[in-house]
């Protein structure tokens, strides 16, 4: 068991100054060597049958000097028992500070003094492990901290005394300055190990059989320690001649470890034995320890070495030893080259980024939040034109323009409340009054999650923000001229149209049942007429696909029905010329497709409408193929050929470009716009589609494209192309014509006369809504253009008198602006001007339930 020590008065104490401490943790061959001396010194006391009191009383003032601590104590369980307490058998340096006295708890009988457990120190009793703890005062665990609340240990280190596998007692220090580290448990441990293997030695006659034993396994435990090291220790005599070698792994030894005994510096260090031997000489010399790096003796290999060589000091006298420790230092090396590259390329990159910023305008500027100090990059002062003392502040608003302040002032504020970063583009004026444009930005800067810094930079755009100002005005140009021109297009369609409106209207109605003599003249009228309004329709649809405001549809549609139609439209064309026109349609094709029937209808009657113009002898086809079927979606190929008279080779890339056709002659015998392929074309790929042309000159042209179509979920019954409406199928609807010109409301009531509606006619918008508080009606046909009070204005009042009337516009402007217009106002049906009277019909007659299943 361990003897009782607690002297009374520790006066005698040792004191260890801070140059043994630093001697010792300064150098790690010291530490070792300290360790050494000290394993050596208690297997002397205890060969010496000092009483443990004494042992215990030395060691531990010995250990508390050498771990550099201001208290040490050793204890052992209370009757052998760990979960029980602490008896304390020795302390150190407790006299001094009896305020720490309270911390070993109740004294016993016996004199002893007991820790209770469930404290820091007696951790080490409950986990056989060591326990370090470097701020206890800090630790919230319930054994993290001294029983007693004052003075709390700044530090604590314990470590336990085992023997065989078993606890039989701790030792502590506390209040190391700097606190402790895990190095230290390293070298305790051989010296713990060797004190308790003496203190255990069962008889005195058995000492010098168990001090043998405890040599040798000091000398092993030795070796052992010496054998962790990653550096390889050497001992050497007086002479110069290697005692003793320590290596981790013998391959790092320039010769077997076998062969370095006995051998001199000279014979195993070669070309590097000159610097040993003098190194070796000087610390014999003057007891200084010698420090010398050098590369591998072995040429085929790039290693730097550190040799710290130091003199082994013993109590004992004796020839003096050395010990050599030398250490693997290539890593470090190359860190240091590394760091040399670095830095280099910190430099130049640092040269670089100056040399950028220089050539970009750019300038840097970061503000100490802490000390309040702003830094300006060089450029920062050469775009504000000052000298390199300038001082500068955060609050640079002077050297930008009165008007542009406010906004910098206040992105200050938000970057120094908020955190917020900003950007702005502000006009940057320098103290010689140079006016410039400038991107300022900045940033707030955290250095572990603490704001410090705000960073920014200064960007000169002069020139790029000029450039945006004139695009800016060229773009406001551009719109007001495109605007001006879609306002020209609004009312040429409108002038345009409404009198052929008239024109078509009543050549249609005359052709219902005309004389003899007036068929040949009534077709001329009609033709003229369409094709007037065809071109009207090309030089719209051009100005609104290059707007872009084009939308297309998405609705069941019969495409063998509109191809027949189409052919049927175009039959009397090709008589007169006398070709012939054939449709080929596949006979599994899909009976109904998702799409837009307007715009298929106008791409399939343009190619033909060019094939029929340009062909004289012969005939054109118009095929269409089902490609695929898959899936609710089918992939469909179109083309139109003629034998018509061809195009040259260098003419095919552009006969889809806008305004042009093959020659000038071309254009006074065809006539036409040239938009027709362009409008083609674009309507193709807006539906995502290609068109391509394949042709041979004098032998015809045919055109071809592939569209892909969805199938409708359900295959609605197929809508008659011609309506067959018996006479009176409007009788009893009353309808309010609104218009103004009197030849269109004329050729209305005619179109309306045998569908047994009655009619009613106002001027303008203020006759309507007189007329509509005298009368109710079914229905009002509304124009849009009138004096007074037009469609868009009126439009309110006939919701307003009579809500369950229904509303069709006819309108000669069919800008996209009209429908995005007419949609706001919830209005749906729309006739644009000129119109057929069956596609007034089919819009009339879906408001009479009587007569809806008739189509």
């Amino acid at each position: 068991m361990l003897a009782n020590t607690f002297p009374d008065d520790e006066a005698g104490s040792i004191k260890v100054g801070e140059s043994l401490e630093a001697l010792i943790w300064q150098h790690p061959v010291s530490r070792e060597q300290k360790a050494l001396e000290i394993i050596s010194q208690l297997h002397d006391d205890f060969a010496a049958y000092k009483t443990h009191s004494q042992i215990n009383e030395a060691l531990l003032q010995t250990l508390t000097a050498f771990t550099g601590s201001e208290y040490g104590f050793i204890g052992e369980p209370e009757n052998n028992n760990s979960t029980s307490g602490l008896c304390i058998k020795a302390v150190c340096n407790m006299r001094r500070h009896p305020d720490v006295r309270p911390y070993f708890g109740t004294r016993t009988d016996d004199g002893q003094y007991l820790i209770q457990l469930h404290t820091l120190s007696t951790q080490v009793l409950l986990t056989g492990r060591p326990v370090l703890n470097n701020n206890p005062a800090a630790d919230e665990r319930p054994a993290g901290k001294p029983a007693c609340p004052t003075p709390v240990f700044r530090n604590f280190l314990g470590l336990p005394l085992i023997r065989k596998g078993e606890v039989t007692g701790m030792i502590g220090f506390a209040d190391r300055e700097g606190g402790y580290d895990p190095g230290i448990i390293a070298l305790l441990r051989p010296i713990l190990f060797t004190y308790t293997t003496l203190l255990y030695t069962d008889q005195a006659d058995t000492l010098r059989a168990g001090t043998e034993a405890a040599n040798r396994q000091l000398s092993a435990d030795i070796d052992a320690l010496m054998n962790t090291l990653d550096d390889i220790v050497f001992e050497m005599d007086e002479h110069k001649v290697f005692t003793k070698v320590w290596c981790k792994q013998e391959n790092l030894l320039f010769i077997p470890m076998k062969e370095v005994i006995g051998k001199s510096i000279s014979e195993v260090m070669g070309e590097h034995s000159t610097a040993f031997c003098k190194m070796a000489d000087t610390l014999l010399l003057t007891g200084e320890p010698q420090y010398y790096e050098y590369t591998d003796i072995r040429q085929n290999l790039h290693h730097w070495y550190a040799l710290k060589m130091s003199q082994i000091m013993t109590s004992q006298p004796g020839p003096k030893r050395l010990l050599l420790l030398i250490q693997n230092i290539t890593q470090r090396k190359r860190d240091e080259l590394e760091l040399r590259h670095v830095n280099a390329a910190l430099a130049r990159n640092i040269h670089l980024l100056d040399i950028t910023q220089q050539m970009g305008l750019i300038g840097g500027w970061e503000f100490n939040i802490v000390t309040g100090e702003i830094y300006w990059t060089r450029q920062v002062y050469q775009m504000r034109e000052v000298p390199e003392n300038f001082r500068p502040s955060f609050d640079d608003g002077a050297f930008y323009h009165p008007d542009d302040r406010p906004l910098l002032q206040a992105a200050h504020q938000q970057l120094l409340e908020q955190q917020k970063r900003f950007c702005l583009e502000l006009r940057h004026i320098s103290a010689r009054n140079t006016c410039k444009w400038v991107k300022t930005v900045g940033m707030p800067v955290y250095t572990n999650d603490t704001l410090t810094h705000f960073r920014g930079i200064i960007m000169d755009i002069d020139k790029q923000k000029l450039s945006e100002l004139e695009l800016g005005q060229a773009r406001v140009n551009a719109e007001q001229a495109a605007k001006g021109r879609s306002d020209f297009l609004s009312v040429m369609s409108h002038e345009i149209r409404t009198p052929l409106n008239a024109i078509i209207g009543i050549a249609g109605i005359m052709q219902d049942d005309p004389a003899a003599d007036h068929k040949e003249v009534l077709h001329s009228l009609q033709f003229s007429a369409n094709h007037l309004l065809g071109l009207v329709n090309d030089i719209l649809d051009f100005s609104k696909i290059e707007a872009g405001k084009i939308e297309l549809e998405h609705v069941p549609l019969n495409l063998r029905e509109l191809v027949q139609d189409i052919a049927a439209n175009f039959q009397p064309l090709a008589k007169a010329k006398g070709i012939k026109l054939y449709t080929n349609i596949d006979h599994d094709l899909a009976v109904q497709i998702t799409g837009d029937p307007v715009r298929l209808s106008q791409i399939l009657s343009n190619l033909v409408n060019n094939a029929i113009k340009f062909t004289d002898k012969g005939a054109v086809t118009l095929e269409i193929h089902q490609e695929s079927y898959i899936r609710g979606k089918c992939s469909i190929s179109f083309k139109v050929k003629d034998t018509g008279v061809g195009i040259a080779p260098e003419m095919l890339e552009q006969v889809f470009d806008t305004f042009v056709q093959e020659d000038s002659a071309t254009t006074r015998q065809y006539g036409g716009t040239g938009l027709g392929l362009a409008i083609t074309r674009r309507l193709v790929e807006l539906m995502q589609g290609n068109i391509h042309i394949s042709s041979v000159k004098g032998a015809g042209t045919t055109f071809y494209f592939t569209l892909d179509f969805e199938l409708p979920e359900s295959a609605a019954a197929d809508r008659q192309t011609d309506l067959s409406l018996p006479p009176g199928f409007l009788a009893g609807m009353h309808l309010l014509i609104v218009e103004d010109n009197k030849i269109n409301v004329r050729v209305m009531q005619l179109q309306l006369a045998k569908s047994g509606a009655t009619t009613t006619v106002a001027v303008n918008g203020k006759d309507a809504i007189l007329k509509m508080e005298q009368q109710k009606f079914d229905g009002v046909m509304l124009d849009l253009h009138m004096p007074e009070m037009n469609g868009y204005e009126t439009i309110p009042h006939i919701r307003t008198l009579q809500p369950n009337a229904f509303i069709v516009v006819l309108t000669a402007d069919i800008m996209p602006e009209v429908s995005e217009r007419l949609h706001a106002l919830h209005v749906k049906d729309i006739l644009p001007k000129p119109y057929k009277a069956t596609d007034l019909y089919r819009v009339l007659v879906k408001y009479r339930l009587s007569v809806t299943d008739m189509f």
